[in-house]
């Protein structure tokens, strides 16, 4: 068996061996902190949730170990799963990307080679890139919902409602995920937390959505100089349905430049991966000759200055 053959596979059976024992780690401490939680819930005689509230809902995120040793790459991964609203943390998303990884180029590996090994870079991605479109897609679903919540809290207080109670119908009346932002407001203020507080915490989870950041600083201004809310609220409301029916028309104008951007960002690509499938034997020379580095590291340096110049010329700020 020649060296590199054995060098790729016990690279890909290490990188097995250590998905597998991390995601084995992690099972072990969340299954140790449920038995912690039962058990503190039979000491406390079921009164747990009457004393710290509904446990979804206060329960501070905690700094995943994974995340600061990462760095910026951790925190971009921790915040778009406050985005998306998911349960996952950053280090199973990291065991996902290592075993995606590891499939990828195994599968790559036995079908054209060596070569096939940049399959994993490519699988890797996946989970990331995935997370990253759930996130974005929870955030454009709260930006198209919010103007008709902040609708149905004026008319709440307008009938003598509260403004923490105008919160909890609007959770109940409105679909995820306003609902369920809403529902976390009005839970946190139900337990002792200060409405400066429980409104940072929201926009913590949605740093992207600059609709609510205005509607925050609108409620904390009334309540310190005050001002007719309802009609704080209302003018809120088409200011934020006025912007996001600019944004589809942006959106509408700029698909044509978006779509031939994807289109000639993935053609290099393409024919790449059906080179590697049809003819590996074509591109080993960028691999194994010194000219053939050069010539590759000149061209992936060119493809990337290309996709990033088109990436901004097809990007419109609003």
């Amino acid at each position: 068996m020649p060296n590199w053959v054995l060098f790729g596979l016990l690279a890909i059976a290490f990188t097995f061996i250590l998905a597998a024992g991390q995601a084995g780690y992690w099972w072990w401490i969340s299954r140790q902190e449920r038995q912690q939680e039962e058990l503190l819930r039979r000491i406390s005689g079921g009164k747990m949730d009457e004393l710290h509230g509904p446990e979804s809902l206060l329960r501070e995120q905690r700094t995943d170990a994974a995340a600061s040793a990462l760095g910026g790459f951790g925190l971009k991964i921790q915040q778009a799963l406050l985005s998306s609203d998911s349960s996952t943390t950053v280090t199973q998303i990291l065991v996902q990307m290592i075993v995606a990884a590891a499939v990828g180029a195994l599968v790559g590996f036995f079908a054209v080679g060596p070569i096939g090994l940049i399959g994993g870079f490519i699988a890797g991605y996946i989970p990331y890139m995935l997370l990253n479109w759930r996130a974005e897609a929870r955030t454009n679903k709260l930006v198209e919902q919010l103007p008709d919540a902040l609708d149905l809290m004026a008319r709440a207080i307008q009938a003598g409602v509260g403004l923490s109670d105008a919160f909890r119908l609007a959770a109940e009346e409105m679909p995820p995920p306003v609902a369920i932002e809403f529902s976390r407001v009005f839970e946190e203020i139900r337990f002792g937390r200060d409405f400066r507080e429980a409104f940072q915490g929201m926009i913590t989870r949605n740093p992207k959505v600059f609709d609510l950041r205005l509607m925050v600083s609108s409620i904390l201004l009334q309540r310190e100089t005050g001002g007719n809310l309802i009609e704080i609220l209302e003018n809120i409301s088409e200011t934020i349905r006025a912007r996001f029916t600019f944004q589809q028309k942006v959106r509408a104008m700029t698909s044509e430049a978006k779509f031939t951007a994807i289109i000639l960002g993935s053609l290099p690509i393409f024919v790449t991966l059906v080179l590697m499938m049809s003819s590996p034997q074509y591109l080993m020379i960028l691999f194994t000759d010194l000219r053939g580095n050069i010539i590759l590291g000149m061209c992936a340096g060119m493809y990337l200055t290309g996709v990033s110049i088109m990436r901004d010329l097809s990007k419109v700020e609003v």
